[in-house]
């Protein structure tokens, strides 16, 4: 199945008017409870156009996990599939976009530019653009809060870092409910390339490595597990890979580096995707994560809150701009994470990651 993007910017705009009419609006959380599919692309697309922020969740989530997401973002409504709103919370209005009723509605509805008459108010850079939920240490899942300001931040960054261009072909691979997904759809849409989409029941081996032969992808993003089950002598039009999510063994890179562009990325979810990337990877050379991106100010610290020397290891700090805004109703652990930078001007803040490095002089 091919959408155009006539096809699907009209799709989009039908079902973001279809959200506005729901209450949808700047601030405002739509679930989007739909597999990794051209239907999750189309419904991230409509709220982003709506003004609100979207809260990706996984149907196959534990049913207590789904009703504290939704309770817990606020969710307004929420867009799914009838093979799965079964097992989604009654609590929550869906719009069933297979549903014949659904189906009728978005037919009847304008396939134009949506705009901020629609809207009722214009979309600004500080307001949520999504929710993420990550489990953390106390297994209780956190709503992070990613601003559009965050957003726009990886869209340049991947202008000026990974070379896509419009006949780039991008593989989308990761699960809606991990932010590598958003990185995914904004590196192809946003820059105007193809996006492959990958079936949500591939998850490696040799179903993956037949989808990136057979769409020709020319850039992807992967996990080192994922990675790791494919052979790269298949994959010759594979020109450009970010492996990110996990440590990447200079085994890895000794298989995949050769022929082609190889990033490491870092990046917390609290940082919008990616804080970190390194150049190009090098067969025997470290594996690191690199600098930052644009958008990002770093600090290794000792636990006074003062820089280390070069070599030693110390505690990272995240700040500027592509900062998420915090945790969603979690103020006393958005003031734990999120502190004040005493490095910089009144009002900036710093994210503690947690994760332990060291500067290299390099």
């Amino acid at each position: 199945r091919s959408v155009t993007y006539r096809e699907l910017d009209e799709a989009s705009n039908r079902l973001a008017r279809v959200l506005l009419e729901a209450g949808v609006g700047a601030e405002s959380v739509v679930a989007v409870a739909v597999a990794r599919s051209v239907e999750s692309v189309l419904s991230v697309w409509a709220v982003a156009k709506t003004g609100a922020a979207f809260l990706p969740v996984d149907p196959q989530y534990p049913a207590g996990r789904v009703e504290h997401m939704v309770v817990d973002s606020g969710v307004v409504v929420g867009v799914t599939l009838s093979q799965v709103r079964d097992r989604l919370p009654g609590s929550v209005r869906w719009v069933v976009l297979d549903d014949a009723v659904t189906v009728s509605r978005l037919l009847s509805v304008s396939a134009g530019v949506v705009t901020d008459v629609d809207r009722g108010a214009s979309v600004r850079v500080g307001q949520a653009a999504y929710v993420i939920y990550t489990s953390g240490s106390t297994g209780v899942p956190k709503g992070v809060v990613v601003t559009h300001r965050g957003l726009a931040n990886v869209v340049a960054a991947q202008r000026s870092g990974f070379g896509v261009c419009a006949g780039a072909r991008v593989l989308h691979c990761a699960s809606p409910s991990f932010d590598a997904s958003v990185f995914e759809l904004v590196w192809a849409l946003g820059l105007g390339a193809r996006l492959v989409v990958v079936p949500p029941t591939v998850y490696g081996g040799e179903e993956l490595a037949r989808i990136l032969v057979g769409e020709s992808v020319t850039h992807a993003v992967l996990t080192p597990t994922a990675l790791s089950s494919v052979d790269p002598a298949a994959v010759g039009a594979l020109g450009a890979l970010v492996v990110a999510g996990e440590a990447c063994p200079p085994e890895l890179v000794a298989r995949w580096a050769p022929g082609r562009r190889m990033f490491n990325a870092y990046g917390p979810t609290e940082a919008t995707i990616m804080s970190n990337a390194s150049g190009g990877l090098v067969v025997g050379e470290s594996v690191t994560v690199g600098g930052p991106v644009r958008g990002f100010g770093e600090l290794v610290l000792d636990g006074r809150l003062r820089p280390v020397p070069f070599g030693a290891a110390g505690e990272l700090y995240l700040s500027g701009p592509a900062l998420a805004r915090g945790y969603r109703n979690r103020s006393g652990l958005t003031a734990g994470r999120f502190v004040a930078d005493p490095f910089g001007g009144p009002g900036q803040r710093m994210y503690r990651t947690g994760d332990v490095v060291r500067w290299r002089r390099s």
